[in-house]
């Protein structure tokens, strides 16, 4: 498989808390469980990270003389920003269940808006848009800790351990 791992870049790793990285680990697993990520690349290993303005994604192990993508934050800082905000609002008290179930549908519907722009923005990522929408739940992760929106861990998945 092109891409057989996905790391999170040293930096933000260390820094990051126990849930957090957990969250991590969980994406990343379900994102190279699927259809390979980048299926025109050589095998190698993805090392995501972000600063304030830029995501970055570096293929290491790569032949290709291009190996590092950037994503500018400002390309997805609105549909990063209304997915957070909803699974913020999820994660409150005090909901009926009618409105748990629209706060839910809604951000169904930004998770694959957010899906469709990561596709728009990095062309050579998988056509599939499972894939897609995983990558998606990667950027929100690495640009909002979303483990600290509420109670309720914001990816829930299957438990996967892999670092």
């Amino acid at each position: 498989m092109p891409v057989h791992a996905i790391r999170i870049e040293e930096h933000l790793w260390s820094s990051a808390s126990p849930l957090r990285r957990h969250e991590w680990r969980t994406i990343t697993t379900d994102i190279v469980s699927g259809e390979p990520p980048w299926p025109s690349r050589d095998p190698c290993t993805l090392i995501a990270g972000c600063d304030d303005r830029h995501l970055h994604f570096v293929f290491t192990g790569s032949s290709r003389a291009a190996d590092a993508l950037a994503l500018a934050r400002a390309d997805i800082a609105l549909i990063v920003g209304e997915y957070a905000g909803l699974i913020k609002k999820l994660s409150g008290g005090d909901l009926h269940s009618a409105q748990i179930e629209a706060l839910d549908m809604a951000k169904r519907v930004v998770h694959d808006a957010g899906a469709t722009r990561i596709g728009a923005l990095l062309p050579d990522l998988s056509p599939s848009f499972e894939t897609r929408r995983r990558f998606f739940s990667l950027v929100v992760s690495l640009t909002v800790d979303t483990t600290r929106l509420g109670p309720l861990p914001a990816h829930q998945h299957h438990s996967r351990h892999v670092r």
